[in-house]
């Protein structure tokens, strides 16, 4: 019960390929007009997706709220609004004669018990064609998403020339705003790609949370500056 969540990131060219597994989430900047538009480039696997959602249960997972499994709410109603309204006490996965793992994703990778109630490590792949007005690219934690909206996170690094004060200020506003809602806060981790002279050389370059580097160049390709930031928190196990 101690596996994590994963997305990649890989740049060829003026291709974006996002690899997803859970509920982290890449979030491209578009320029349109006078606006800058955050177009999310994956999907949080959880069991606010129908698809999902009837996925695990047809592998024998309960889905329910804390709430539901503590008798506070009706464990019937399989309705709980969307990750915006309820990301409070969010559906989690649970084997049917126990109160674990309790995850509120559907996918990662080694939760090896989850395993047994449909919690898989195959990836959604997401392609992106790259154009002069695609700006940058946020890579980032669930515990960054939780109240802060692709949007408003890509707002946030649109204010700052280096994405290095942007992943500053985008975790610790993260950070005041699970210590207003929770009495704990999650692990905050961002990753912030500007995206500059876009070529199609085909020259590769790849980006994930294990192996970011400050600055990546590739002759031909794309210039990326790269920032990243990690904030650990109190993590509460699965969350």
């Amino acid at each position: 019960m101690s596996g994590t969540t994963a997305i990649t990131a890989i740049v060829a060219g003026d291709t974006l390929y996002v690899a997803n597994v859970g509920d982290s989430r890449a979030v491209v900047a578009v320029k349109d007009g006078n606006q800058i538009v955050g177009q999310d480039i994956s999907c949080d696997q959880t069991p606010f997706r129908k698809d999902e959602y009837e996925r695990v249960k047809q592998c024998g997972a309960r889905v329910l709220s804390v709430d539901q499994v503590e008798g506070l709410k009706d464990p019937n109603i399989q309705s709980w609004g969307n990750e915006e309204t309820e990301g409070g006490d969010p559906p989690r996965l649970w084997v049917q004669n126990g109160i674990y793992p309790g995850t509120a994703f559907t996918r990662s990778v080694g939760d090896s018990i989850a395993e047994s109630i449909g919690v898989i490590a195959v990836p959604e792949v997401s392609v992106v064609q790259l154009t002069p007005y695609h700006l940058f690219f946020v890579v980032a934690s669930d515990g960054v998403f939780e109240f802060l909206s692709s949007q408003v996170v890509v707002n946030m690094v649109a204010r700052y020339p280096d994405p290095r004060d942007a992943c500053s200020i985008i975790a610790e506003e993260s950070y005041k705003q699970w210590l207003t809602h929770e009495n704990r806060t999650d692990d905050l981790t961002i990753i912030i790609v500007h995206i500059k002279g876009l070529s199609s050389s085909g020259a590769t370059d790849g980006m994930s949370n294990a192996d970011a580097k400050p600055t990546i160049t590739a002759p031909g390709a794309a210039s990326y500056r790269l920032a990243r930031s990690f904030v650990n928190c109190s993590l509460k196990l699965n969350e």
